[in-house]
């Protein structure tokens, strides 16, 4: 955010707070504040339709105080809530960011390499949403593809035989990968439970890249090794 954007935003504060009031009020104070903001949230957006962030929204959220936290009445927003609100929302665009095929070629490693960089910062910016591709198919499609296959012998035994064990559908079987352990570093999740945030919450609504990677060279070790 520049200090137009920070400007807009504390004259919102201002609306729900006389402690912001008061300091727009005086123009010396108010310019100085708004320096100090536009510098601490340089890499923070004010708006990112896309990536569903709004500055204003995080605001309104810090007043109306969920979960019982009472902070705002002690004390006026700063930078650092903002800073820590854009974080954690940020996390959640990564989390449901799964990598496009680059358009490099394979063997340009540089150029491979760096078209996820840029993707991957784009998301994380909130300049581009996150690409969920790997989710098109929800689990009903899932069992219908599977159905598909097993009826026209494409699906090998191996793979029909791990679908069936993990039972697609069953509680925390949502997704086949659960079959094996997360080797995601800040997860680490065993198999058959759920993949986890930093925090330690449980991710209900998908798992992370890594697993899935995982879970495909499993499966398809299990190809090769009935084919041979």
């Amino acid at each position: 955010m520049d200090t137009q954007h920070i400007a807009a935003l504390l004259n919102y504060a201002a609306t729900v707070d006389s402690r912001i009031r008061r300091t727009m009020a005086d123009n010396q104070q108010a310019a100085a504040t708004i320096r100090t903001w536009a510098e601490a949230l340089a890499d923070v957006p004010a708006t990112a339709d896309g990536a569903g962030w709004n500055a204003a929204h995080a605001v309104r959220r810090y007043y109306e105080q969920h979960g019982n936290d009472q902070s705002a009445r002690y004390y006026a927003i700063e930078p650092h809530h903002l800073l820590a609100a854009w974080a954690g929302h940020r996390a959640q665009l990564m989390n449901h960011h799964f990598d496009p095929v680059p358009t490099a070629y394979p063997d340009d490693v540089t150029a491979y390499r760096a078209e996820i960089v840029d993707t991957r910062t784009a998301v994380a910016t909130g300049r581009q949403r996150p690409n969920a591709a790997y989710r098109a198919i929800d689990p009903a499609g899932q069992r219908r593809l599977a159905a598909l296959t097993t009826d026209t012998g494409a699906m090998p035994a191996p793979v029909r035989n791990e679908l069936a064990r993990i039972g697609i559908g069953a509680r925390r079987g949502r997704f086949p990968e659960y079959a094996v352990a997360c080797p995601h570093p800040t997860c680490r999740a065993s198999a058959r439970k759920p993949c986890k945030t930093p925090s330690g919450r449980e991710l209900r609504d998908h798992t992370h890249d890594k697993r899935q990677t995982a879970y495909t060279e499993r499966l398809t070790a299990q190809q090769n090794d009935a084919a041979a």
